[in-house]
């Protein structure tokens, strides 16, 4: 896998719920924060969006927008409605369609919304090599690849057939990939996905996700990436966010996690998968990091799905 892949694969994303949401007159809704990764596409007419922590901006036909940890947001018909607030919706009980405003008048915005979940094992650590908000508007590069996922999701959602729970699951792992990658590179600048812009920070990235058991030094990952080792460090932190042994060390660990929760590996098993030498130096690392040894990982999350 590359790194992207990998990151999807280990996140698991599972599809939850998708709705199609119309606003028509002056309208405007105010939904609490929510926390699990959601999603917008807007199918017909504009809209306003303001997310807590983001410039707020008008949403046009074709624009993509993802959340990977959703925060109170306001949707409405330009910036000056006067938002209603809007309970959450218990999972499970989420409507197929909603109408906000005058259910007299035409619709002026059709969106297609919904929400997914991510695996609680590693999704606080592997959040946070994604952007926060990731808005990928209609007339930029590569939105040709996130539409056409979106219509599957959409017509999934309208025509319930058989399989669709297991659809809407491959869906949204793809519709989460081809936004990653078509992420504006000005919006993106830091984490992962600038990393992977970079042609020799994206080698390195590659190494270290296809070639984990390689016991890497910053020495042997700087040549992988044709540069000294020092300004290999220096230009993988500033861009990355993290050095790259601490990048190596998260990933190592986030991938021990996964296979300790679902694999029923032994310790010694996944500390040979992930690079470690000896059971023993694998263990301290892990109780270090997150608090816990791995076989009271293993009792707490032990076949996790």
């Amino acid at each position: 896998m590359d790194a992207l892949s990998s990151l999807v694969a280990l996140l698991k994303p599972q599809a939850v719920a998708a709705t199609i949401v119309r606003g028509a007159g002056r309208w405007g809704v105010r939904y609490a924060e929510f926390g699990h990764p959601g999603y917008a596409l807007v199918l017909q007419g504009t809209c306003w969006l303001a997310a807590d922590g983001f410039p707020a901006t008008t949403l046009e036909p074709g624009d993509f927008v993802l959340f990977p940890a959703t925060p109170a947001f306001t949707l409405a018909c330009d910036a000056a409605a006067e938002p209603k607030p809007i309970p959450p919706v218990p999972s499970g009980n989420q409507l197929d369609e909603i109408f906000h405003g005058d259910p007299a008048q035409e619709p002026q915005a059709t969106l297609l919304g919904g929400y997914f979940t991510f695996d609680p094992v590693n999704a606080p650590l592997l959040l946070n090599l994604l952007p926060g908000m990731l808005h990928v508007r209609a007339s930029d590069p590569g939105i040709g690849g996130v539409a056409p996922v979106v219509e599957l999701i959409k017509r999934e959602v309208l025509e319930k057939r058989a399989g669709q729970s297991l659809v809407l699951s491959r869906l949204v792992e793809i519709l989460l990939v081809e936004a990653l990658r078509s992420a504006p590179a000005e919006r993106t600048t830091t984490g992962l996905l600038a990393g992977l812009r970079d042609p020799r920070l994206a080698a390195a990235l590659r190494a270290i996700h296809t070639q984990m058991d390689e016991p890497w030094t910053l020495v042997s990952l700087a040549r992988v990436s044709g540069m000294s080792r020092s300004a290999f460090a220096d230009r993988f932190a500033r861009v990355i966010g993290a050095t790259p042994l601490s990048y190596l060390l998260q990933w190592r660990l986030a991938s021990a996690k996964s296979l300790l929760a679902t694999q029923q590996v032994s310790v010694a098993e996944a500390a040979l998968a992930v690079g470690y030498e000896s059971a023993s130096g694998f263990s301290t690392a892990f109780s270090r990091e997150t608090g816990q040894s791995p076989k009271e990982f293993i009792r707490k999350h032990g076949n996790a799905t």
